[in-house]
């Protein structure tokens, strides 16, 4: 029967230590040389047992080691300071190590500023680039990231990407913004998120001028114009294209064109180099998705279709029961009321206790269509006169010129143009100056000028909106004016300008969910 080995005795640690420090001096060495040496020695013993220091499963005993060095060096002052070098000059290292994809895009962050595409400015490209940039420099952006937030607990640290805060959901107040690119970024509510936000974009962006800076390449603002001209050039290409008559020989893609008002601003300002104001006209053209021409008929687009429509538009007689509601169009209006009073309810007084029973929250649909993006191009800024027929007409000059076809191809097809109203009413004057006209370019007889959907909204919305402001200036006057005033929003005067559109379509679904509460 074996004879089990005897406990060594108990030996506190402090005896440990000074047996320890006993050995290490009777061989000629320290405690900083026997670890120095330790470490670097590569032999069997000393490499088996080096073997987890660096390792996940040995990686705490391993900080906790580094954590006691640092508490003995930052014991008074000057080892604080000399602590603090250590770690920046490690900073420094990580930080120069760690920099985006050298090379020529895809592969690469350097894009060519005559190999630039339209897809370079998308969303998804963005997000790959932004996502890329945080990869390549985790270290700064992080350090950063942690600067900014400070204290923040980590809560504020929300599953996914915080990126997807940006998408506005139905159900939620309609306080927002737009970016300087065009998206629409949601307000959020919850201040650590918001926090949150804010410090991933600052530090995102403070990667962004760093990764610039270091890069070394001459980015100058002749740079910046050359890509610009490239891509002009392109756009410039792809407009004739889609403009070919091959593509849509009776329909043409439709136009759509506003005025503008643009300053050439010289900040050296001389004698001969001035600021100027200059009056013109920006649009774009907007190509009808193949599907939806599918089943209609060809016929049914074509430019007599169009002047047969129109002429028995004028023989069409005006009755009252054209305007008065059906059974059928009375019980969709009953539902559409039915779930707005339950969209406005859910998201200011109940919440659905009951997931099981489905709640009508969203109105009804009329005549839907796939929900695509806009196959949209703009066109080149145009100079114009005054609203006048005279400057619709350098317009359409200068669409036709952009379109790369003569006079004659551009008026071979069905044309509609879409503006606001008094966009419409001018050409309709310059229509009716060069009456009568054999000829289709001429006679302008292939166009129809119809308003676009934006001002439709815009111009009935304010309609109904001043005709239930009221009288603010009187106190017993319970127009739209005291609804808003009762939530708070700033009342400065009526809302006669359409200068902030957005405000005031805001404005008006806010006072008719007060109406529906």
């Amino acid at each position: 029967m074996a004879v089990p080995t005897p406990r060594a005795p108990r030996v506190s640690i402090e005896n440990k230590i000074d047996s320890i420090c006993s050995l290490i001096q009777q061989l000629n060495l320290t405690p900083k040389s026997f670890l120095v040496s330790f470490l670097e020695h590569d032999s069997g013993n000393a490499s088996f047992r080096q073997r987890m220091w660096g390792s996940k499963s040995g990686w705490d005993s391993t900080l906790d080691l580094i954590l006691k060095i640092k508490k003995l060096a930052c014991h008074h002052r000057e080892g604080h300071k000399l602590w603090e070098g250590f770690i920046l000059s490690e900073a420094i290292d990580i930080v120069s190590s760690q920099k985006p994809e050298s090379g020529e895009a895809p592969n690469g962050s350097y894009h060519n500023s005559r190999k630039l595409s339209d897809s370079l400015f998308t969303d998804e490209e963005r997000d790959f680039r932004n996502r890329s940039l945080t990869e390549s420099m985790p270290f700064l952006y992080q350090l950063i990231c942690a600067k900014i937030k400070g204290d923040l607990p980590e809560v504020a640290q929300m599953d996914g990407d915080l990126e997807g805060l940006d998408n506005k959901n139905p159900n939620d107040s309609d306080d927002g913004m737009q970016d300087l690119e065009g998206n629409f970024i949601q307000t959020i509510s919850d201040p650590s998120a918001k926090r949150a936000k804010r410090a991933e974009t600052i530090a995102r962006t403070i990667c962004a001028i760093v990764a610039f800076g270091a890069n070394r390449l001459a980015s100058s603002q002749r740079t910046a114009h050359s890509a610009l001209s490239f891509l002009g050039k392109r756009s410039k290409e792809k407009l004739k294209e889609r403009s070919k008559l091959n593509l849509l020989p009776l329909f043409a893609p439709i136009v759509c064109y506003d005025n503008l008002d643009f300053q050439v601003k010289v900040h050296t300002q001389s004698v001969a180099h001035t600021s100027k104001m200059f009056h013109g006209t920006w649009g774009y053209i907007h190509s009808v998705p193949p599907w939806l021409l599918q089943g209609i008929d060809p016929a049914e687009v074509s430019i007599s279709a169009m002047k047969q429509a129109l002429h028995d538009g004028t023989k069409l007689k005006i009755r009252p029961n054209m305007f008065t509601p059906t059974m059928e169009s009375t019980k969709h209006w009953e539902k559409t009321l039915k779930s707005q009073i339950t969209q406005a309810i859910l998201r200011y007084l109940a919440e659905a206790s009951d997931n099981k029973v489905k709640l009508h929250s969203s109105p009804l649909e009329v005549s839907p269509i796939a929900p695509d993006d806009p196959d949209i191009m703009m066109l080149k800024l145009m100079l114009a006169s005054d609203n006048s027929s005279q400057g619709v007409g350098e317009v359409f000059t200068g669409v036709i010129e952009q379109s790369g076809l003569t006079p004659a191809e551009f008026h071979s097809r069905l044309q509609i143009i879409e503006g606001d109203l008094g966009s419409c009413n001018i050409f309709q004057t310059l229509r009716n100056q060069q009456t009568p006209s054999l000829d289709s370019h001429n006679s302008l007889d292939n166009i129809i000028a119809i308003p676009g959907a934006a001002h439709t909204i815009w111009n009935v919305s304010q309609s109904l909106f001043l005709n239930h402001w009221g009288n603010e200036k009187l106190a017993y006057d319970t127009g739209a004016w005291r609804t808003l005033h009762a939530l708070g929003v700033p009342i400065k005067d009526k809302p006669t300008t359409k200068k902030d559109f957005y405000r005031m379509l805001s404005d008006v679904e806010r006072i008719h969910e007060v109406t529906l509460l």
